[in-house]
């Protein structure tokens, strides 16, 4: 396998057992180590520390469900199912506790693949006004009801890839298969992305030719 990667993973609750699962989307680098996550999770508001916490699980009435890029929330980040240490995911992609949902992509197109998931995250964020994009959605009392796997399951569909089969399934998935958008707006993100996709292509040739070529 070679390129960058985009997976399915899982944090196992508790840790190591088929009892119940936590599912993220993560990013592993040409080295097949996870370098990024895509979560959604138990949130509130610290109005001292003027930023948004996360928590393992929400049971209070002001819990909120936000989702968050480790990339620029890094405390966000969560462990791997099946992944040591090191933050190699190559044995747990070889076990199927982490499951490949596109590989062998160049860096630069990482980005292109995860727009629509990135947008769907703005987008429910933004469901209740709030701080730093919004204040998401209740979270539901321990996790019985729209939550963090229905934030998975949202970003899947709208990246259009097919929920992953993992080895060893937890017995307990509460929240999987639920939408936390409407068909029609993850349908809009979908198009709004690949007309984006399509306006750049016209506009890279045009500049291509009307670049002068090199006297040699």
């Amino acid at each position: 396998m070679t390129g960058w990667t985009i997976a399915a993973a899982e944090l196992r609750i508790p840790w190591g057992s088929t009892f119940a699962a936590h599912r993220m989307i993560i990013v592993a680098d040409a080295q097949l180590n996870a370098v990024r996550q895509v979560n959604g999770l138990a949130s509130w508001y610290d109005r001292r520390g003027g930023r948004w916490r996360h928590k393992p699980i929400g049971y209070l009435g002001s819990d909120r469900l936000r989702g968050y890029d480790t990339r620029e929330h890094p405390q966000t980040r969560l462990p791997i199912n099946g992944v040591g240490r090191s933050g190699s995911v190559a044995q747990a992609i070889e076990e199927g506790a982490v499951k490949v949902l596109a590989d062998g992509l160049a860096e630069a197109d990482v980005e292109a693949h995860l727009a629509p998931g990135l947008e769907t995250m703005r987008r429910i964020n933004a469901l209740s006004e709030g701080p730093e994009g919004g204040s998401g959605l209740p979270y539901p009392f321990l996790g019985f009801g729209p939550n963090s796997n229905s934030f998975f399951f949202t970003l899947l569909h709208a990246m259009e890839f097919d929920e992953p089969e993992f080895a060893r399934p937890a017995r307990l998935i509460p929240g999987a298969g639920a939408l936390l958008l409407p068909q029609r707006a993850l349908a809009e993100i979908r198009q709004s992305r690949l007309s984006a996709s399509g306006a750049r292509k016209p506009a890279m040739a045009s500049a291509m030719a009307s670049t002068p070529a090199a006297v040699g």
